[in-house]
């Protein structure tokens, strides 16, 4: 007996054995290459979010020392006539491309909370959107202190007004937690959404607080 052709037989492979074989390496190296991107993608979107959120601070101080603190502004909860007071006080000191009112045009739809449910389908009527010169998009929006509180989890006195800012435009995965996240003007700061709650950061909920979870975590994201 050739034991060195039986050998040869035996270890050898077939065309289906094959396939399978190049199949799961296809899969491991897809996964891999999955993984790879949603990271760098994520670590776009924390550089963003950073500047963003510089930015806004910075804005925010120039239009308190120009219109006084934000309780005197008589803001109503889910005006469009207070949304569009509060972007026209902001709207001098940001670098615009698009105005867009409450119309289509500076969002993307349909706008997912973290757990995959629809947030928003289409533009309402009470928010002010526009987009910035480096492509973010942000609804500016006057919530009642209720909401802001249980929400947004910051502890408002008043009513105040939520920006909604997606970092990367109308990329997907337009999603909160992901790349949209939220802020709120509380007194004479803007600060992260979740700042004194962010139960719902978590991917059976909305995300609507995790920009503060993103802050505390080092700008990383570690919930999804």
């Amino acid at each position: 007996m050739n034991y060195k052709n039986l050998l040869k037989k035996r270890s050898g492979l077939t065309m289906s054995e094959a396939l399978f074989t190049l199949a799961i390496i296809g899969v491991i190296a897809s996964l891999t290459i999955f993984g790879l991107v949603a990271k760098i993608s994520d670590a776009k979107n924390m550089a963003a979010l950073k500047k963003f959120y510089t930015s806004i601070s910075q804005v925010t101080m120039f239009v308190i020392l120009d219109r006084s603190s934000p309780n005197y502004w008589g803001l109503d909860q889910y005006s469009q006539d207070s949304s569009a007071l509060a972007y026209s006080y902001y709207k001098p000191y940001f670098k615009i491309v698009r105005d867009c009112s409450n119309a289509t045009g500076c969002w993307q739809y349909p706008t997912k909370f973290l757990s995959g449910k629809v947030y928003l389908k289409r533009a309402q009527m009470y928010q002010y959107m526009f987009t910035l010169v480096d492509g973010m998009n942000v609804i500016m929006n006057v919530y009642p202190r209720d909401i802001v509180r249980s929400e947004f989890g910051v502890n408002v006195d008043k009513d105040s007004v939520v920006f909604i800012i997606d970092v990367n435009g109308n990329t997907s995965p337009n999603q909160m937690g992901r790349d949209i996240f939220a802020f709120v003007l509380n007194g004479s700061e803007v600060v992260p959404g979740g700042k004194d709650n962010t139960y719902n950061c978590n991917k059976a909920a909305s995300g609507l607080t995790c920009a503060a979870r993103v802050i505390d975590d080092g700008w990383k994201i570690t919930y999804y």
